[in-house]
């Protein structure tokens, strides 16, 4: 997709359509909105050239992928309490088993977790490696 702010809703509704095909249930899907919204919206604001949106799922997680040119990977930053913006990767590592930089930094990726039996342990730093249940 090109990169402009329309296209955050439209990938929000092919998730939305894609998550009811593989019947996942509500909270994930929620959060793979929320994840979805983030890394889009960081693509086309920071990132370069044509936005790319994956979506993979096995019986245990969801793993969404996006992908646009630039190499300089996404980092979390500190948001002030009068910014309208930078608290976005710290929304996708909250809802998120995992999430990181692939391909030379042009790929960002969250994975979440699709079974509602029980909840993912989480980590609550990303300096931290205890995770906490």
């Amino acid at each position: 997709m090109e990169p402009t702010g329309v296209h955050v809703a439209q990938a929000r509704r092919t998730t939305t359509t894609v998550l009811r095909q593989w019947s996942l249930p509500d909270a994930p899907a929620e959060d793979a909105r929320l994840v979805v919204s983030e890394l889009v919206t960081n693509a086309i604001t920071h990132g370069t050239g044509d936005v790319r949106l994956r979506l993979r799922h096995d019986s245990h997680e969801l793993r969404i992928s996006v992908t646009d040119d630039s190499i300089v990977p996404a980092r979390r930053r500190r948001a002030g309490a009068d910014d309208h913006g930078g608290r976005g990767l710290h929304l996708v590592a909250r809802v998120s088993l995992r999430w990181g930089v692939a391909d030379g930094g042009r790929t960002t990726y969250a994975v979440i977790p699709t079974l509602t039996e029980a909840p993912p342990c989480r980590r609550t730093t990303p300096l931290s490696s205890a995770p906490t249940c």
